[in-house]
């Protein structure tokens, strides 16, 4: 790693405070008097601490919330603070709930993968995410925490913790991961499929594959178009395959053409009667024949009641 790098990965205390919600007098408390963090002099004389220590002192943070004693806490790596907030706190008074031990872990197992981010360790993270995904189930897995997990990368980069390239490679991370898991839930289906796509300019993939993942759950066999589909491939591939369900995810994000025509213009030149549904932030309110999903959990009970009342091939 060269100097210049070096310095990129480099953060004032301020802007640690600011992104680890921990007081510059407590972060200088606990280096003078734990050693940690430990900060970098610069030729100049001033402090400079790694940013790739954010993710445990957030970890820090929500262990002193629960109630652990800094002493018990600040000198610990990640792994052994993700560790321990699976354990019952250290205080007697204030009981946690199973749900917010569940809560608590799954908010430390996500700064785990933001740490593997910063440090650029694909295997590392791709092994938690399997181990979770084996522990907890597609379901599960996709709800709380790879949802959790794609939103803290966003509010890194947002806020500078995390660069482009540190975005860049966890989204490539998660696209394949999630790839391979839904292709795996899909082959060998036959029967009834579910036609998914995106809208033409859409840039954001995950919402689609995770959709795909939990589609993957029922019996429908998923034909995948991807992103940034043209709405006339979009049309005829349906009307060529004669789907039961068209499924579109739909980011906030700015697009080429408006979603609301986008949808009623699919609608309208759809041959055969085809269940449309949407998710995404982008998703437009209230037009006809366009079911929205909110969620993962609501799209996964939504295709349940959709496959009971399909009929029963002969």
């Amino acid at each position: 790693m060269n100097a210049e790098n070096k310095m990129e990965d480099l953060i004032s205390i301020g802007e640690l405070a600011r992104l680890t919600g921990i007081t510059t007098h407590t972060l200088r408390m606990w280096e003078k008097r734990y050693g940690t963090p430990l900060s970098q002099r610069l030729p100049s004389g001033h402090r400079r601490y790694p940013k790739e220590d954010v993710p445990r002192l957030r970890a820090i943070s929500k262990a002193l919330e629960s109630g652990y004693r800094a002493s018990k806490v600040v000198s610990g790596t990640l792994e052994e603070l993700h560790g321990l907030m699976g354990l019952k706190p250290l205080i007697d008074s204030n009981p946690t709930s199973p749900q917010e031990l569940e809560s608590s872990s799954n908010e430390m197992l996500v700064e785990r993968w933001i740490k593997g981010i910063h440090e650029y360790e694909d295997d590392c993270l791709l092994q938690g995410f399997h181990e979770q995904w084996n522990k907890v189930g597609p379901l599960k897995f996709i709800v709380d925490c790879m949802v959790p997990f794609i939103e803290r990368v966003g509010n890194g980069w947002e806020s500078g913790e995390l660069s482009i390239s540190n975005e860049h490679f966890a989204t490539e991370c998660v696209d394949s991961f999630l790839t391979s898991k839904w292709r795996q839930l899909n082959s060998r289906k036959e029967g009834w499929s579910i036609l998914m796509a995106t809208l033409p300019g859409e840039t954001h993939n995950l919402g689609l594959l995770m959709s795909s993942v939990v589609a993957s759950l029922s019996g429908g066999k998923i034909i995948y178009l991807g992103l940034n589909t043209p709405l006339e491939d979009i049309i005829s591939t349906a009307n060529k395959n004669e789907p039961e369900l068209l499924c579109l995810s739909i980011s906030l994000g700015e697009k080429i053409l408006d979603p609301e025509d986008c949808l009623l213009k699919i609608r309208s030149e759809l041959k055969k009667e085809v269940t449309i549904i949407s998710g995404g932030k982008g998703t437009p309110d209230n037009l006809p024949k366009i079911n929205k999903i909110e969620d993962f959990n609501t799209f996964n009970q939504w295709l349940e009641k959709f496959e009971k009342q399909l009929p029963v091939a002969n």
